[in-house]
């Protein structure tokens, strides 16, 4: 019995370890010389926010990145942390970082595969970019 719970397990754990394991993380650009966001407004830095996690079956989370711990390894298990919400969290705590006045021009993409594992457990991911700026003057 034991013999047999063995082998299952360790795919698993396999599995698991070729997926990743969830995290988040916070990445700055500076601004080009004279940059400014759609609305008209001062570029203090270019903003990219990521974040990733595992899903049993693409909906049960297993394990997904602390948005509020970006770059630390930080994570969340058995709750899902991949939301526009936790993105925009992401964001406007950096731009307060910065001392900018607002995050604007925010673009999301969501991913998401579970070819690796035959469709059992999912990696999704969720990239934010956006810019910080200041008032307009």
């Amino acid at each position: 019995m034991k013999k047999r719970m063995t082998m299952p397990a360790l795919l698993a754990a396999a599995m698991l370890a070729a997926a990743g394991c969830g995290t988040s993380v916070m990445t700055m650009q500076p601004p080009m010389p004279g940059q400014t966001s759609a609305s008209g407004k001062e570029v203090v830095m270019n903003l990219k926010a990521e974040n990733w996690g595992l899903y049993l079956f693409n909906c049960i989370p297993l394990v997904s990145g602390n948005p509020w711990r970006p770059n630390r390894e930080d994570y969340y298990v058995f709750q899902n942390r991949l939301e526009e919400k936790y993105m925009d969290i992401m964001l406007q705590r950096r731009a307060e970082r910065l001392k900018a006045d607002d995050v604007e021009d925010m673009k999301i993409e969501e991913h998401s595969t579970g070819f690796f594992s035959l469709w059992i457990v999912w990696r999704r991911s969720m990239t934010a970019t956006a810019v910080a700026v200041e008032k307009k003057k």
